[in-house]
């Protein structure tokens, strides 16, 4: 079936066997039910001397009028400012669609969102399919019970550019089944993200086949091995977490975070970036903890997890307090420096300054800023004083611009440092409250 293409010349669904409960996929074709007289709309059109306004009376008169209605389908599910409106008649008698080969092509171009309105109709009419693919403009939220305990839902925004999404959340008993081992997989893996949803896909209507598979799969497995299931995706998930996180933790040396869009490894060496990729991924994994807290609504204890989190993060907070004394001690002395050069580089400045003012002002003509760099030309030409004055302030502000942008770069890490110490100070000390 190479040429099948989801929401295109198929449409794919899951349907449950009624005897067994088991899920699986099929691709059911979408057949235009009035090709035949769509090709005799087209040889119409066609023929000399026929307008737009011609065929669009014609469609109605042949029984082909739906084609002129607005649908709910997203023509490019990448692209942006899309969708699928009425085709007016004022546009069909004095804009684009006048040519009759324009409007023809257009109502050609109706027979795919035509069917899948009515591929759609039948699936929800249809009560062993459970799920199915879709290609909706905009937001969509579509549910699906798969089991009794287990519902998938589809949130896609297509249509959209940037805003576009495709994603699926899962639930088991109600409890969402998170991706926590994303958490330690990537380095820039996303907390809201993690917490939303359990998949995420490419936007593009072939995901619906990884997206659709991915519910059946997980379906079946439930049925196969019940007593297995809350362990593998529930509890499974945290324990990777943890896993990985132990493994940062302890990692004192060079590290690879692989990045999530590429999967393509980054070398941390410095102490800096190790630091700060340990904080993130200790004091992040705290907001995954009252999620997890729900898996023991399953009479699961996640006790041994949670208190690995939550002793890791403890013993994290003296060294990244170590860090931030350290950068702290240089900061002062980068700021001494920053002043003595201040001091040094202001009478000179002044100096040139008012040299180039003077020099604008009564050779150039006025002070705005090409005559003032006219001025300096003029007066590095002229005087060697004032040239040599002036290639030492240029070097002394390349100097303290230098040590400024350091200054600021260890700031911020600081700044980021003592906002992961907030954040396990705040999480552990609400924790003791709960407890007492």
């Amino acid at each position: 079936m190479s040429n099948l293409k989801i929401n295109e010349t198929h449409i794919m669904v899951i349907r449950k066997d009624d005897r067994t409960g088991r899920l699986h996929e099929e691709y059911l074709p979408l057949t235009f039910k009035d090709q035949a007289k769509l090709n005799k709309l087209e040889k119409y059109a066609k023929e000399p001397g026929v307008k737009g306004e011609d065929v669009y009376y014609a469609a109605k008169e042949r029984g082909l009028g739906y084609l002129l209605e607005g649908y709910n389908f997203c023509p490019d599910v990448d692209g942006s400012y899309q969708g699928c409106p009425p085709i007016p008649l004022n546009e069909v008698k004095n804009g684009y669609l006048k040519d009759s080969k324009r409007l023809i092509n257009a109502l050609i171009g109706r027979t795919i969102p035509y069917c899948l309105s009515e591929m759609y109709r039948e699936c929800r009419k249809d009560p062993s399919i459970v799920a199915y693919s879709t290609r909706f403009v905009g937001w969509s939220k579509m549910d699906f019970e798969l089991s009794n305990d287990l519902s998938i839902a589809y949130y896609t925004n297509f249509g959209y550019g940037y805003a576009n999404y495709f994603t699926a959340n899962l639930k088991y008993k109600d409890i969402d089944i998170l991706p926590y081992s994303m958490w330690v997989t990537y380095y820039n893996a996303n907390i809201s993200q993690i917490l939303r949803y359990t998949r995420t896909y490419y936007i593009d209507n072939s995901e619906w086949e990884k997206a659709l598979k991915f519910g059946c799969e997980i379906s079946n497995s439930l049925l196969d091995n019940p007593s297995d299931f809350a362990n593998k995706w529930l509890v499974g998930e945290v324990k990777k977490m943890v896993e990985g996180l132990k493994s940062i933790f302890n990692n004192h040396g060079a590290t690879i975070a692989v990045n999530m869009s590429n999967a393509s490894g980054r070398v941390l060496t410095t102490k800096e970036e190790i630091t700060l990729y340990k904080g993130e991924k200790m004091s992040g994994a705290l907001s995954f903890i009252s999620k997890i807290k729900e898996i023991e609504k399953l009479n699961v204890s996640m006790d041994s997890y949670i208190s690995s989190i939550l002793d890791m993060n403890r013993r994290m907070v003296p060294e990244l307090l170590e860090v931030i004394k350290e950068y702290n001690e240089e900061l002062a002395k980068l700021e001494l420096l920053d002043e003595q050069l201040i001091a040094e580089i202001t009478p000179i400045k002044n100096f040139v300054d008012s040299h180039v003012y003077e020099c604008a002002e009564n050779f150039v003509g006025d002070t705005g800023y090409s005559s003032r760099c006219e001025a300096e030309k003029i007066m590095s030409e002229t005087s060697e004083v004032f040239m040599e004055l002036n290639n030492e302030l240029h070097d002394l502000e390349e100097k303290e611009s230098k040590l400024s942008n350091k200054f600021y770069s260890m700031k911020r890490v600081v700044n980021t440092l003592s906002g992961y110490v907030d954040t396990i100070n705040s999480f552990i000390e609400k924790e003791y409250v709960k407890a007492a």
